[in-house]
């Protein structure tokens, strides 16, 4: 486990899911000082087949090109360097040397040598980058790492009327801290400039929506701003629990999750705002003018009947926006013209306060075309501003949900939170599924649009940053689709927020607040199944990419340890083209050796037939004299003793076995013959 800040990370052999089967999914994590390990012996096992895979290709060369018929010395040194090196690049180099020492005196060097340098060269360049590229074969099915966690769970708010304040404020600094990082998130990694840095946390680094700009508004006609289908609607389609929230469960155990919002500019006629005057001169805001909203009344312990409030004394008190939300989730309860039985109903009410804009704004969320002329005294400059329309703009919006079962393609319908949560059984989802949609269920109210706003105020206005002393500057017509935008993409970072905020567990219990702990078997397997991008310390390999690269090159090496010893074995053993048996071994740099001393008359040899030779036990043959000719150096001839008994029993020996003496030398002791060739063995 490599370790982070409430969290760690797998290492060890774990199955990715994504893969199109186990078998390729087979995943490898490593620490990073462990990977590079892995990854530098792995080049250099590769090398070391390589080195295994010529000597197979040099074996299979000199046993095509051995024959009975005479060849010239180029193509016997040809032969040797087969035998003899080990390497590619060895037999490269050796092979260019030949045609400049040979020249002229054999017959077309290059066009002999040619092919079998460029056979070694392609050899060593393959293996080269194979080695070099070997990270590339190895490489994990995806770029994703295990999380794991000591507190995977949840948090719980409890129900206990007597700490009632106590929970609902932790419920709310929860859900304002969720939006504040998912506002965050989505500014660093949603727009086309992503920095990099911040946005590797996710598997997918932003869930896509489709927008639509001609959607039917969803409100009674006399309340939409742009009439029938001037809503915009954002729908997410379907959200894959794996590919794009990184739960890590077999395809049979996946679900989808959709989130359609549609949201629409909304006008405020006169049977659904009134104006009222505090009357009262015990309240501070006594003779103070309010605009009530009258879109449904608040069931909460005051039982207000109007929906929202603006005093118009605000204008004077120097201060920009103010922005503020009901949903249909809490204590508010719409008009029949807002009231939707399919969806989550959020208002949203935006009041300018003292601000004034640079140019006239058409756009209905932040109209404003009263022009206003200001003097400055000391330039004698008048300048045009432009005030809002309207005390206060109202916008509203309907967020939907869907869970699929992606076995039977089953869905519910696009329903609100509550609705959606109740219709996943009907889906025949298995535990594992319902355990996904679990995770969703209680946090899916904070996914809607009033929680996108909720406690943060003008903070949650794109056009507020572009706010100065009061003066609002490069405001365009359509801003209220970006503010929507922005809200939205709120509600979709936090959906891959959730899964992953189980697996680590809270990042903190506010005071109200308790973790539960994952328990039930389905549980505890969704902890151990989160994938997240690699923090960094990790390096992930293929399992299946380790094995191939392992047991290819095994093979390479136990079939070149052993493929020349059971081929001569059998051409040994059934005498089946033997030429070429002993031609292998005497073109060994041993057998050359022993036949360059033994020809000098030195050394009583053994095992000329054998890989390598040896002389009687206390012999010892001498070292080319150096009063030699240095430009042709020769071993020093003496007389050879031999025991004549010994000799003459060996022959006897041969000739009881029908055999004749040169044909035991041949298999016992091979040596060059002497004898003169004739023109017609030269021909054969």
């Amino acid at each position: 486990m490599l370790e982070y800040a409430g969290f760690s990370i797998y290492t060890g052999v774990w199955i990715n899911h994504g893969a199109p089967n186990r078998l390729l999914g087979s995943t490898l994590t490593l620490s990073t000082r462990n990977g590079g390990l892995l990854t530098a012996f792995l080049a250099i096992f590769i090398s070391l087949a390589g080195l295994a895979f010529w000597r197979i290709v040099s074996f299979a060369l000199h046993q095509i090109r051995a024959g009975k018929a005479f060849q010239d010395g180029f193509h016997h040194q040809q032969q040797l360097i087969f035998r003899n090196t080990s390497s590619a690049s060895g037999a490269f180099w050796q092979m260019l040397q030949l045609p400049y020492y040979w020249g002229k005196d054999a017959r077309s060097v290059w066009m002999r040598t040619l092919p079998f340098a460029l056979l070694a060269l392609t050899n060593v360049v393959v293996f080269a980058i194979a080695a070099i590229f070997s990270s590339e074969v190895i490489k994990a099915a995806g770029k994703g790492v295990l999380l794991r966690s000591p507190g995977c769970g949840s948090l719980e708010f409890g129900n206990d009327d007597n700490a009632f304040n106590e929970f609902r404020a932790a419920f709310f600094t929860v859900s304002l801290n969720d939006t504040t990082e998912a506002s965050a998130y989505t500014r660093n990694c949603y727009g086309s400039n992503a920095n990099g840095l911040r946005c590797n946390r996710y598997v997918q680094r932003k869930i896509s929506w489709e927008t639509n700009l001609n959607a039917s508004c969803p409100f009674a006609d006399d309340l939409c701003f742009f009439g029938k289908n001037g809503a915009m609607k954002m729908d997410t389609g379907p959200i894959d629990s794996y590919h794009a929230l990184g739960i890590n469960f077999p395809k049979a155990e996946r679900i989808t999750y959709r989130k359609v919002t549609t949201c629409s500019p909304l006008r405020t006629p006169a049977k659904y705002r009134t104006v009222w005057n505090e009357t009262d001169p015990q309240y501070m805001a006594y003779g103070d003018t309010y605009d009530r909203f009258l879109f449904g009344p608040i069931l909460d312990s005051e039982n207000l009947t109007h929906t929202y409030q603006y005093n118009r004394h605000s204008i004077a008190v120097k201060f920009a926006y103010t922005l503020w939300s009901v949903f249909t989730g809490g204590p508010w309860r719409p008009v029949p013209a807002l009231l939707q039985t399919n969806s989550d109903v959020s208002l949203f009410f935006l009041a300018a306060n003292s601000l004034t804009y640079g140019a006239p704004v058409s756009d209905p969320f932040f109209s404003a075309n009263i022009p206003r002329s200001f003097s400055n005294p000391e330039t004698n400059v008048n300048t045009t501003l432009y005030e809002p329309d309207d005390w206060v703009n109202v916008l509203g919006c309907i967020d939907q949900y869907q869970y699929c079962n992606v076995n039977n393609n089953k869905c519910t319908a696009l329903m609100g939170s509550e609705s959606a949560v109740e219709s996943i059984l009907a889906l025949n989802v298995s535990n594992k599924q319902l355990e996904i949609a679990a995770r969703f269920a209680p946090r899916q109210l904070m996914l809607g649009m009033h929680y996108s706003v909720n406690g943060r105020g003008s903070a949650a206005l794109r056009a507020s940053e572009s706010v100065y002393e009061l003066s609002q500057i490069g405001l365009s017509n359509d801003q209220w689709m970006n503010e929507v935008l922005s809200w939205f993409a709120i509600s979709v970072a936090k959906i891959q927020e959730i899964p992953i905020r189980w697996a680590t567990g809270p990042l903190y219990v506010p005071p109200g607040a308790k973790l539960k702990r994952a328990s039930l078997p389905e549980e505890i397997q969704l902890c151990k199944s989160q994938i997240i991008l690699s923090p960094g310390g990790t390096t992930s390999f293929s399992v299946l990419g380790i094995g191939i690269i392992l047991i290819v090159g095994t093979l390479l090496m136990l079939l070149s340890l052993f493929l020349d010893s059971l081929i001569i074995y059998f051409r040994s053993k059934f005498h089946k083209n033997d030429y070429k048996r002993v031609q292998w071994a005497l073109d060994g740099i041993f057998q050359l050796h022993r036949l360059a001393y033994e020809a000098a008359g030195q050394g009583t040899w053994t095992g000329g037939a054998n890989s390598i030779p040896i002389t009687k036990q206390g012999d010892l043959i001498r070292v080319p004299e150096f009063h030699t000719d240095s430009r042709h150096p020769t071993l020093h001839m003496r007389e050879r003793r031999e025991d004549p008994a010994q000799h003459s029993d060996q022959i006897t020996t041969a000739l009881s076995s029908d055999q004749s003496p040169g044909d035991y030398m041949d298999r016992k002791m091979p040596f060059f013959s002497s004898a003169p060739v004739s023109a017609s063995e030269t021909e054969t």
